[in-house]
């Protein structure tokens, strides 16, 4: 049995042989590898004289003909790729900035701002509200120190903070007891404070802390742009962002 295995294996790798050894399989009188050659496929072309070979051309002269494009200088190439003088171009159209709220000093100087940067007089608007006074829980005006200071060791006993009120000067001396921006707030805590057996505080309301500002420009310029972005890492400098949405 295990003769013939060998046998057969024998005949087998030699039969793979001749098969893969032309002269053999063709003394064998048996077809070889060159069967799956396929020569035929030479006869089945269709026009071969119209092929020609052409010269070999360096990859930089064959690249117009391979793509249809326009040769480029090595000059305009070196320009068109370079990063830098692509972001040397500033971005073309004018922009929306604004700024705020800013008190009146501040104001005033986001405005000299805009006019060392070349932006014309009359291209902002300065948006401005009146900003509505405080209200605190007040207590005096006391004629004199010592009575503030008597009254202020009154209310600590009973576990109630006050700050003195220093202005406006027709309340100074005096107590405050809390400082509101709504007159229901400040209300609530009156009510708080008398149920406690405070009984002289009253509701005063402060006058107007001054005028609250923001300023927009609804086309600034690159130009104009650029000399404001170059201001900024300076102290003290007004901060510019793009306008809300409306």
């Amino acid at each position: 049995m295990l003769r013939t295995l060998v046998v057969a294996l024998l005949l087998a790798n030699l039969a793979f042989w001749a098969w893969h050894f032309p002269p053999v399989a063709e003394a064998l009188g048996v077809g070889g590898q060159a069967e799956g050659r396929e020569p035929e496929r030479l006869q089945r072309q269709v026009r071969p004289e119209a092929i020609r070979v052409l010269p070999a051309e360096s990859p930089a002269a064959a690249q117009p003909a391979a793509t249809g494009l326009t040769p480029v200088s090595d000059s305009a190439a070196s320009a068109s790729a370079s990063p830098a003088s692509a972001a040397a171009v500033p971005a073309a159209g004018a922009v929306c900035v604004e700024t705020g709220p800013l008190a009146e000093a501040a104001a005033q100087a986001a405005i000299r701002e805009l006019t060392g940067a070349g932006v014309p007089a009359g291209s902002w608007v300065d948006m401005q509200r009146e900003l509505p006074g405080r209200w605190i829980v007040y207590m005096g005006r006391y004629t004199d120190r010592e009575s503030l200071r008597r009254k202020s060791e009154e209310l600590s006993g009973l576990g109630i903070t006050a700050t003195e009120v220093r202005r406006p000067a027709e309340l100074a001396p005096g107590l405050a007891m809390g400082e509101f921006g709504a007159r229901s707030d400040a209300q609530a805590r009156l009510d708080r404070l008398q149920a406690r057996g405070v009984r002289t505080a009253r509701l005063v309301q402060l006058p107007s802390s001054g005028v609250e500002h923001r300023l927009r420009v609804d086309r600034l310029e690159p130009a104009a742009a650029e000399r404001l972005a170059a201001l900024a890492g300076r102290p003290n400098v007004t901060r510019w962002q793009p306008c809300a949405a409306p």
